[in-house]
């Protein structure tokens, strides 16, 4: 069963004739706010009840909330057909600005949490986030951040996710309050694997690394007398940089300047830069899939969520992993 409410109004139920949809479709994505596409024929109920920008879209599967945005504006073909292409409600954070110049230095969790504090001052209610869990740590339990001009929400929360990893999800309370939460992982393995003769219909691989480096030279912060920055050499035996040796046995030499201005002890500049090379140094498998989610046939199986892991098995394609939907 798929339905959907505009506005808390029904708009759309699979079992009903009187409120069909042309199409509907919705992607998501992890740190990406989705889509949703639905187009409505013109005599719709709910032909004019969608507001651009305004308007709540909420999508269930079997009674489980599986997209929430809004409605930009309308597109009508020669046949008044009318498409609404709807954003997900990560992009809410773009309607509230960080006003400048600010500067943060403090845990990543006290950070996130005045940032949203911030942003629910500013916008209407359906638009706000209670905080939830943050689990998403730093060695030093503090970073830098700050800007000289005025931003939206979204970019400093995007910069303060890209220096400090984890995922921004998106869940609902016992209260039906939404809540933004920030994960350092996301660990649950689905029940349900994908397969080749099975549940598997199209496959594409690519391997590649934009960031890839073998040997890395860190730089901490900028010691406030000298204008020097922070190295590792006195944690690592005399050098100011380090190497993964089958790495660079297997690809070369390719040296990478990282720069951390909030990191201001050697050995957690270290530990910074062991962390980033264990991941810069690898090529990243992605896969491109199409498979059928055999829960719609049957309730018992795992359903596919955005940030599952899911086993991929294809014997002709020699893949038999686990990978991260």
């Amino acid at each position: 069963m798929i339905q959907l409410y505009a506005d808390k109004a029904l708009a759309y139920d699979s079992r009903l004739s009187d409120l069909r949809l042309l199409a509907l479709s919705y992607t998501a994505g992890l740190n990406k706010a989705g889509t949703a596409t639905l187009t409505l024929p013109p005599d719709h109920p709910s032909y004019e009840q969608f507001i651009g920008y305004k308007s709540l879209v909420e999508i269930y599967k079997d009674a489980e909330l599986v997209f929430r945005g809004r409605a930009l504006f309308p597109a009508d073909d020669f046949y008044k057909r009318r498409t609404i292409t709807c954003e997900g409600e990560r992009c809410f954070l773009r309607d509230g600005i960080l006003r400048a110049p600010y500067v943060y230095q403090d845990g990543p969790a006290a950070i996130f949490m005045d940032i949203i504090a911030l942003y629910n001052a500013q916008v209407d209610a359906f638009k706000r986030f209670k905080v939830g869990t943050i689990s998403v740590t730093d060695p030093n339990n503090y970073i830098r951040l700050e800007n000289e001009t005025t931003e939206q929400i979204a970019d400093a929360i995007d910069k303060l996710v890209e220096r400090c990893g984890g995922y921004v999800v998106f869940t609902t309370n016992d209260a039906g309050e939404r809540v933004i939460n920030w994960y350092e992982s996301l660990g649950y393995q689905s029940r349900q694997v994908i397969e080749f003769g099975e549940n598997l219909m199209d496959f594409a691989r690519t391997s590649d690394n934009p960031d890839l480096a073998t040997v890395i030279v860190p730089y901490g912060a900028k010691d406030e007398t000298t204008g020097q920055r922070l190295t590792i050499e006195s944690v690592n035996e005399g050098l100011d940089f380090i190497q993964d040796f089958d790495a660079v046995a297997l690809r070369g030499v390719i040296a990478k300047a990282v720069y951390w201005d909030d990191i201001t002890q050697p050995e957690n500049l270290l530990a910074k830069a062991q962390q980033y090379l264990a991941s810069s140094k690898l090529l990243i498998t992605s896969l491109d899939l199409s498979a059928v989610d055999l829960s719609a046939l049957d309730k018992n199986i795992d359903s596919f969520r955005v940030g599952d892991r899911v086993q991929v098995r294809s014997k002709p394609h020699g893949v038999d992993d686990l990978f991260t939907l």
